[in-house]
């Protein structure tokens, strides 16, 4: 179903940011490391990451975050930013428009999250939730006009996976039409989702002015 309504696209992508600032964090502590497919499966406890008690998508604003404060809506996209103790994060936030097979992912949200974070010397990270569980380090494949990125799998989260070319796909995100990620679900659904860029370009440009 086409989405011109600025006003729906406005709600879902701040009903996305509701959660979005727990998965900044969260997923910044997942991130597999370089060859972290070819480790060993305790690699995943490493020591550096949160307590599981932060898991919980309410626990970040128990310890007096701020919520995520919307800094402008930019086609399909929104930018974002939120501070967590003294670190700030800026973001761009998107969901797709259209996510097969539709009575498998009814009632799984989807949505990819490009954040900045200045404290850690992030810039432009992407990171895609998928909204369902996957089997860790499986393939899945984003796809930019016809270009292809391999990503590798963790808990519900994708990255790129070779994290050299990250750079090179967040620039062929904003100057491309359509992103497809294809991708399998520990139960082996595979599923594809399909997201317009346009406006990711602005809204990546608002998140980044906003964490300079």
């Amino acid at each position: 179903m086409h989405r011109d309504s600025r006003t729906r696209s406005r709600l879902l992508v701040a009903v996305a940011a509701g959660l979005a600032i727990a998965f900044a964090f969260n997923a910044a502590e997942a991130k597999p490391k370089p060859g972290a497919e070819d480790a060993p499966a305790e690699d995943a406890n490493a020591k550096k990451r949160k307590p599981a008690k932060n898991e919980k998508a309410e626990k970040p604003a128990d310890k007096g975050s701020d919520k995520p404060e919307q800094l402008g809506n930019f086609g399909e996209w929104g930018a974002y930013a939120a501070q967590s103790g003294r670190n700030r994060t800026c973001y761009a936030l998107g969901q797709p428009k259209e996510r097969t097979p539709k009575a498998k992912l009814k009632d799984a949200s989807a949505y990819i999250f490009i954040s900045t974070r200045p404290a850690e010397n992030i810039h432009n990270e992407v990171a895609i939730n998928l909204g369902y569980a996957t089997k860790d380090g499986s393939a899945a494949v984003a796809d930019i006009d016809g270009d292809s990125y391999e990503l590798i799998t963790k808990g519900t989260n994708a990255w790129v996976k070779d994290q050299s070319r990250e750079k090179e796909f967040v620039g062929a995100l904003r100057g491309g039409a359509k992103l497809t990620v294809k991708a399998a679900s520990s139960k082996g659904t595979s599923t594809t989702d399909s997201y317009s860029l346009k406006g990711l370009s602005d809204a990546l440009a608002r998140a980044v002015q906003e964490c300079k």
